[in-house]
């Protein structure tokens, strides 16, 4: 399966809310094969909004952090 395949299963899900079982039958894959997807998907999501907390924290601390030494080395 095509990883472009697979963005157009997860979509139809979650545009559509549609059901598992149909959205299988539409594209020609099992039920399981969608939730896998679908579940997939979600976690990637999830990771990716984690990542991005993290980074605007660590950003944050680097501010600080150069602030800090500007004013001790002047």
């Amino acid at each position: 399966m095509t990883p472009k395949l697979a963005q157009r299963i997860v979509e139809e899900v979650k545009r559509n809310d549609a059901l598992l079982s149909e959205v299988a039958k539409k594209f020609g894959v099992s039920t399981k094969t969608v939730y896998q997807l679908v579940r997939q998907s979600e976690q990637q999501g999830s990771r990716a909004s984690t990542l991005r907390t993290e980074i605007d924290k660590l950003t944050m601390q680097l501010n600080y952090l150069m602030r800090e030494l500007k004013l001790i080395q002047d």
